[in-house]
């Protein structure tokens, strides 16, 4: 099923298993605990003076953390469709980012 990532200016479209849109708000939650729990390296990570400052990233980072811990086991996988975009349809599920 897709879901439209909302970002400051425009949005970007994924596609993951319909089992996963029925908790997408707690895997959103989710997502930012582990994106912003500095004990995380991650390649999202903006550093100054060598420190952790915040993360920089998109839809390839959610969907980074929902193959790699909440879809490790399953044989279907979150992807990214589409990229930058303000024209989607309206009656799919949305997240402001």
């Amino acid at each position: 099923m897709k879901v439209v990532l909302e970002f400051c200016i425009n949005s970007d479209i994924i596609e993951c298993p319909n089992n996963i849109i029925k908790d997408i708000k707690k895997y959103q939650l989710d997502f930012f605990d582990w994106l912003f729990d500095e004990n995380n390296d991650h390649s999202y990570w903006t550093y100054e003076d060598g420190k952790k400052e915040g993360c920089c990233y998109r839809s390839d980072a959610f969907v980074e953390y929902l193959n790699t811990f909440v879809l490790s086991e399953s044989d279907e996988k979150a992807v990214i469709i589409e990229q930058e975009t303000n024209d989607y349809p309206k009656d799919v599920p949305c997240l402001n980012f």
